[in-house]
């Protein structure tokens, strides 16, 4: 066989270029119906190829543009958290002077209806195991403050001086019990003594049993005594308690003072 197409290359040559060149006159006659059909046929073979390639290119596109806009989101959105929290310290800040503030004008409101001397005191300090006997202030013998001066604040009494040196004072609070405070009642205008009780009230003693007495009533400082000017308020009766054998009631107070929030404080230093 091989020896025959060996012997017949020539032939074989011919034959092949033949064909080529029938081919070639048959696209010239027909036009190029040939070539259109074998454009369609390439094109039907390669479509779904393109469409995927096409598809493929498409998603990562999109993959990679999402992501993009991802990141551009996630940078805003830190940045808005970022405002956020500066818009909230900016606010608490404010808030906190705007409560500085309203305390203050209360202070300044209660030294202008008095006629007494009052010097401003900070509270520095408070013992945790005497919570509601004393505290210290940042005022001293320096400042004109000296022991027995009344302690009170736009809401009412707080205590009194019982020790003071250069720049700092310690004040027993009206709720400790060794504490002893002249008091009338507003309206009827009883007199008695307040008593701590250690606990976030206090009791008046030494009101008869026919003193007149009401639920909600206003206790004041009575002025009797050396230390507390007359007409600082303290609180209001919440229980009046009468023993049938007992020749004076029992009368439970509970100050206008919050005790466990004192910031700003007055010095009161009582006029002779």
């Amino acid at each position: 066989m091989k020896k025959f197409f060996l012997q017949n290359k020539i032939f074989f040559v011919f034959s092949v270029l033949l064909i080529i060149a029938l081919f070639i006159m048959t696209i010239d006659y027909h036009g190029s119906s040939y070539l259109e059909w074998m454009e369609g046929l390439v094109l039907k073979t390669i479509s779904p190829i393109n469409r995927g390639v096409t598809g493929l290119s498409s998603y990562i596109k999109d993959y990679f543009g999402a992501i993009a806009e991802f990141k551009e989101v996630r940078g805003k959105n830190n940045l808005l958290i970022e405002e956020v929290e500066k818009l909230q310290q900016e606010n608490a800040i404010l808030q906190e002077k705007l409560i500085t503030y309203d305390r203050l004008t209360k202070l300044l409101e209660l030294k202008e209806s008095f006629s007494f001397k009052m010097i401003p005191a900070q509270v520095i300090s408070r013992e945790p195991g005497n919570w509601f006997n004393s505290m210290m202030i940042d005022k001293g013998t320096e400042d004109g403050v000296q022991k027995n001066m009344a302690i009170a604040t736009y809401n009412g009494l707080v205590g009194k001086v019982v020790s003071s040196d250069s720049h700092s004072s310690k004040v027993q609070l009206i709720l400790d019990q060794r504490s002893a405070v002249g008091s009338m009642i507003q309206r009827s205008r009883d007199i008695g003594v307040l008593k701590g009780s250690r606990k976030n009230y206090c009791y008046m003693e030494y009101l008869s049993r026919d003193a007149d007495i009401k639920r909600g009533d206003l206790v004041i400082t009575s002025g009797l005594g050396s230390i507390f000017p007359k007409g600082i308020i303290i609180g209001k009766v919440v229980e009046i308690k009468k023993d049938t054998h007992a020749l004076f009631q029992e009368v439970i107070i509970n100050p206008f003072v919050d005790f466990t929030k004192l910031e700003e404080v007055f010095v009161v230093e009582k006029t002779d």
